[in-house]
């Protein structure tokens, strides 16, 4: 039941939705704040009352201008990342000066992790443990804070059911959070795989990286990998490719662009047992994706230089 309930939460969380294009969406805003202000300054017209004016300039006349502000600086930015986008997939950007310099200052303050001398399910569990105290936390605190609100004498009907819907979601995420801190996925992976013995020798000499509750291991046999929800070992031999993936995610706030960021991803491409071709992304941050993909390539591609292919490049996610 949890496993569901935290599957489809995920579902919800990391969900795609379609962005509104931006004229469209400009249009949508526009004639919204123009029939809010054609209704208050009818008000106006009608009743004499001067505060409905008011309002309507107030209220409505900026929100306008700041719309056709958002729709410039969004129509500005996407222009931009046509140049970024160019410069991912012909690896134009990893041979500029610039970003080696910055590459090689980074690496000579971060290395690989340590892992665990207690061995990889110790360091697994560890890692869980660490992200799902923040859920277990934020479970109880939001579920504490809604009782307290839903008890308050002369409380209305409409604070009581924010109050309940409170209770609800604290509740899940507090259940969310157990379920990652008694090694859920850990005790799931375990016993799904038959030759624990060599892949815990690769992990415990493999090289890790990982960024919040996402993490990749490069050993000498297997690769394995933990999201928030599960844990991979792949087999090296089954792998085909190891290549860079960018998302640019738009943000949005209150249906208007407020900006945009992109996120870094190492997309392992391995056979499946079944024989498909399949593909894991796991969330690093750029300089991460570099360190971790070189890694790849000085093990696997030592007689050649390994110069990794780009995957794809996602645009105009929306962040939820």
């Amino acid at each position: 039941m949890i496993e569901k309930l935290k599957e489809k939460t995920e579902q919800i969380i990391s969900a795609k939705n379609t962005v509104i294009e931006p004229k469209k969406n400009l249009a949508l805003v526009i004639i919204t704040a123009a029939c809010v202000f054609a209704v208050l300054a009818g008000i106006y017209f009608f009743t004499g009352d001067i505060e409905y004016l008011v309002i309507a300039v107030i209220s409505m006349v900026p929100l306008i201008f700041f719309a056709i502000y958002s729709f410039l600086k969004e129509k500005r930015q996407d222009k931009s990342s046509e140049k970024d986008k160019h410069e991912f997939l012909s690896g134009a950007k990893y041979r500029q000066k610039e970003w080696k310099t910055a590459y090689s200052k980074y690496k000579e303050t971060h290395t690989f992790e340590t892992i665990s001398k207690k061995g990889m399910v110790h360091d697994l569990k560890k890692r869980y443990r660490k992200h799902d105290f923040v859920c277990i936390r934020l479970g109880i605190l939001l579920t504490v804070g809604s009782i307290l609100i839903l008890f308050i004498p002369m409380t209305e009907f409409k604070d009581k059911a924010a109050a309940i819907f409170g209770i609800l979601c604290g509740g899940m995420i507090f259940s969310i959070g157990l379920h990652g801190l008694i090694s859920g996925p850990v005790q799931k992976f375990l016993k799904q795989q038959t030759d624990l013995t060599e892949i815990e020798k690769s992990y415990v000499k493999g090289k890790m990286l990982s960024l919040g509750n996402n993490g990749i291991n490069i050993g000498s046999s297997y690769t394995v990998i933990y999201t928030h929800k599960c844990v991979y070992a792949i087999d090296n031999n089954k792998i085909q490719d190891m290549t860079r993936k960018m998302v640019r995610v738009k943000q949005y706030e209150d249906a208007l662009y407020s900006g945009q960021e992109y996120r870094y991803y190492v997309s392992l491409i391995y056979t499946a047992s079944d024989g498909k071709t399949k593909v894991i992304n796991v969330r690093l941050d750029e300089f991460q994706c570099e360190m971790m993909i070189a890694e790849w390539g000085r093990r696997f591609y030592s007689e050649k230089e390994y110069g990794s292919t780009i995957s794809e490049i996602i645009e105009n996610s929306v962040s939820v």
